[in-house]
């Protein structure tokens, strides 16, 4: 069955779909591109939310993706942000849908006040051996050691407000993902990572612009 992983703007929404069932983590278009409205065509049958900033939990981008029968996952501090009932998670939490395994995992800053502990949370998401790791708004933390095998890591470089380009090389060390798809990038230079992953790790770096997709078969 056929992965394909999709950028969508602005720091880390993403669109995963297996075979037919759609997911979107952190739908937020308040910088909206050029074209973001045809992103909404076609319906979340998940939507997964990291924490509870704007530009990862955006009500009118839910609003627009779901419908009646969406699953949306998302941790306590989204709960007064978003309408109607969802299931609250937290680290360590994990259930199988429709054949997908959706793995709750820490996602937390270590020296800033941006991303405490249990405020936000990262993502695994696993299907016929097939495993991404979404990591959310986080810094290189010990419980990347716990991860597991991972297929596709997308990670933030951008620093500030996550780890920066230098610490999610680092992090790869422990992740050793075959992929890594950087994320949240803010003034960080995807080429400068890409150059530095490949020849430092086992890695591969596949930079995607807007819009782009990524097919993970």
């Amino acid at each position: 069955m056929s992965i394909s992983i999709k950028w969508i703007p602005y720091h880390s929404w993403f669109k995963i779909q297996i075979g037919d069932q759609i997911i979107h983590i952190d739908p937020a278009f308040y910088k909206a591109y050029p074209g973001v409205e045809s992103e909404f065509a076609d319906k979340a049958d998940f939507i997964l939310i990291t924490h509870a900033h704007h530009d990862h939990c955006d009500l009118k981008a839910i609003e627009k993706l779901k419908k009646s029968d969406t699953t949306i996952i998302a941790p306590i501090s989204c709960k007064n942000k978003i309408i109607g009932e969802f299931d609250i998670t937290e680290a360590g939490a994990e259930k199988t849908i429709m054949g997908i395994n959706f793995k709750t995992v820490h996602a937390y800053n270590i020296g800033k006040n941006f991303h405490p502990k249990s405020f936000g949370v990262g993502y695994l998401i696993s299907f016929n051996n097939k495993s991404i790791y979404h990591a959310g708004d986080t810094d290189f933390i010990p419980e990347m050691e716990t991860l597991g095998k991972i297929d596709v890591a997308l990670l933030p470089i951008g620093g500030t407000y996550t780890m920066d380009l230098m610490e999610a090389v680092d992090s790869l060390n422990v992740i050793n993902p075959e992929i890594v798809i950087p994320m949240h990038q803010l003034e960080a230079d995807p080429e400068k990572f890409k150059e530095i992953v490949e020849s430092t790790t086992k890695s591969k770096v596949v930079i995607l612009k807007q819009g782009e997709v990524f097919n993970c078969d």
